[in-house]
């Protein structure tokens, strides 16, 4: 039923001239940016990852806020929530926002998620004049995508085929992506795993993806224009998804959410998701003299390229599935859905969220947790992120018990004198659509 690809690039252009632009959001004064960008899945429920049940049917829609007051633009851009929050990525210069479709728009009937077909679609929208931001490129995917990524210099897109446990490469010029080369993950014994994230590193020499059946995260060094294995995969806990790099490339973060088992069990608010700390190794050189081993072994041998997991910190219990990084790398952020989404009613639920703010050493990588804040109000919050200036942050909520729509709060990174920090509420949340999932910046 899918359209061929340049009828479909025709009807979202269409589509996107139709659209008419709304008053202008409350933004707290402060926050600093161009606009804010939400991504919303108009079908899912929060409580549709137990019962199934999709919601009264909404489109699918990217968001642009211009923080100049002119009012927002909603963008018929086709996207999913059912996986991790790593959909939409903006290029280096911030004119482009580049989105996937994990999964596919329901058809009219369809009644719960299991009758959704897995999305092909990869949406480009040109965000030059945030008041009139538009989209330019409407592609099919070879398998269907989900994480997305932009190399530094911004001539390569990055995408994941996690069901295939491929990666995509796509040339990406002028706002047009090209033909993609397609490679497999090069990992013994681990090709096909579910992929869920690929991060460049900031120089653009190295790029790391999670592997989130196989419980690992890999790395790659890019070269002639393709990624291959650079040391050994790392283990984490179970169900990795989302990572980051540290500014200065010297560490990858991740967050595993741990569950395991029927996706009916109530124990998701006792489960400690934990965040996992890798120190990356850029050099093929062994860094440790050949030494006696506690494993028997007469002698150990260093391998040239020795990553290690410096370290492995619990993020909240419930499931941790997003977090950001300061600007500056000084603090890291874990914004935790507990056991929110799950129905009304349900014996497992929680009537709450949280966010959770950790000091990071640069050097270490270590994390010190320093305050949890409670999110009342706040359910299935998966998208956050730091204003341009980076003292501000906004949090999403994807749906209200007691009201249609979702949400948008805002944070303040609150510093003191004495070294410590916390976060404080920064005015009034501001109305989203049902559904609202992931939220970036354009600086």
């Amino acid at each position: 039923r899918r359209m061929p690809s340049r009828l479909l690039s025709a009807a979202c252009l269409a589509a996107t001239a139709a659209l008419p632009v709304s008053a202008a959001a409350d933004i707290p004064e402060g926050f600093q940016g161009r606009a804010l960008l939400a991504l919303a899945d108009g079908a899912m429920l929060a409580s549709g990852y137990i019962d199934g049940r999709l919601g009264p049917r909404e489109p699918d829609l990217l968001r642009v806020i211009p923080l100049d007051g002119t009012g927002h633009t909603d963008l018929p851009v086709s996207n999913s929530v059912a996986t991790w929050p790593n959909v939409l990525a903006l290029s280096p210069d911030q004119r482009y926002a580049i989105i996937t479709e994990p999964f596919a728009q329901p058809a009219p009937e369809a009644q719960v998620f299991s009758e959704i077909e897995r999305g092909r679609q990869i949406t480009v929208v040109d965000l030059a004049d945030p008041s009139a931001p538009r989209i330019v490129q409407s592609i099919e995917a070879p398998s269907s995508p989900a994480a997305v990524d932009v190399h530094p210099d911004g001539r390569v897109v990055a995408v994941t085929l996690p069901f295939t446990g491929q990666i995509a490469l796509y040339p990406f010029t002028d706002g047009q992506l090209g033909e993609p080369a397609i490679q497999d993950l090069g990992l013994d014994d681990l090709n096909g795993s579910f992929v869920p994230e690929i991060k460049w590193r900031p120089d653009g020499r190295f790029a790391a993806v999670t592997l989130g059946g196989a419980g690992r995260a890999a790395f790659y060094r890019f070269t002639d224009g393709r990624l291959e294995p650079w040391g050994e995969p790392m283990h984490t806990a179970p169900l990795p998804g989302k990572g980051a790099w540290t500014a200065d490339g010297r560490h990858f973060i991740v967050t595993t959410i741990t569950a395991t088992g029927d996706m009916a069990q109530v124990g998701y608010g006792q489960n400690a998701s934990l965040f996992a700390v890798f120190a990356f190794d850029e050099t093929d050189t062994p860094d440790s003299p050949p030494r006696r081993a506690n494993d028997r072994s007469t002698e150990y041998a260093s391998a040239p390229i020795q990553h290690a997991r410096v370290a492995h910190v619990p993020g909240g219990l419930g499931y941790v599935e997003n977090f950001v990084q300061s600007p500056d790398g000084r603090f890291v952020i874990g914004l935790n859905m507990v056991a929110s989404w799950l129905p009304i009613g349900h014996p497992g639920r929680s009537p709450h969220s949280e966010l959770t703010l950790f000091r990071f050493d640069g050097e270490t990588g270590r994390l010190s947790p320093l305050q949890t804040v409670r999110l009342d109000d706040t359910i299935l919050p998966q998208g956050i992120a730091f204003d341009a200036a980076g003292d501000r942050l906004m949090v999403s909520s994807f749906q209200h018990d007691d009201r249609p729509g979702g949400s948008i709060s805002f944070w303040r990174l609150r510093e003191a004198a004495d070294g410590t920090a916390e976060l404080v509420a920064d005015g009034q949340p501001i109305a989203a659509p049902r559904g609202v999932h992931f939220l970036a910046t354009v600086r």
